[in-house]
């Protein structure tokens, strides 16, 4: 990779797409603009410029987007700078008197969680299934049970939150 391109990795849930955003937005205060999404939405490949003030905005999509949505974003100011895994990455420079969030309801903010909560949904009924054609021998090894709790935990947690998180939203509903 040239010197034009930083790599960093980080991981972070899936419903902290707030601090991801904040993050990023930081880097482009230190002249390291979003270029690519890689290896599951942990590696990150940043082009280097100036430092800017930049919104940055994700969004969680279940399916192939419409061009009508991205250009529902174009008209509004914001670039889709890459999609990975059903999250699409925008951002917009950062100006006074101009919104710097891509949706302006809150229902809206609710479906995109909900919507995480689906994939959640797929992956425990796979999950679930397995366990029912495993039976009785899944209890057989302990590193067949530290996997399953692996799995667990790391299903159940963002689960929790996104419930937590789209309950507030409800709550702040006027």
């Amino acid at each position: 990779m040239s010197d034009q391109f930083v790599s960093k990795l980080r991981f972070y849930w899936d419903d902290a797409d707030h601090a991801l955003e904040r993050w990023l937005e930081d880097m482009a205060r230190q002249g390291l603009h979003l270029h690519k999404v890689q290896w599951v939405r942990c590696r990150f490949v940043f082009k280097r410029g100036a430092p800017a003030e930049m919104a940055y905005r994700l969004d969680f999509q279940t399916k192939r987007v419409a061009p009508d949505y991205v250009q529902l974003f174009a008209d509004a100011g914001w670039e889709r700078v890459d999609y990975y895994l059903g999250w699409q990455f925008w951002r917009a420079p950062a100006r006074a008197g101009r919104p710097t969030e891509i949706f302006t309801d809150t229902e809206s903010h609710i479906r995109k969680y909900q919507r995480l909560l689906w994939l959640f949904a797929l992956v425990w009924l796979i999950f679930f299934l397995a366990l029912f054609r495993r039976g009785a021998t899944l209890w057989d090894s302990p590193a067949d049970i530290a996997l399953m709790l692996a799995v667990v935990f790391f299903n159940l947690y963002p689960v929790v939150r996104l419930v937590l998180r789209i309950r507030r939203l409800r709550n702040r509903t006027p």
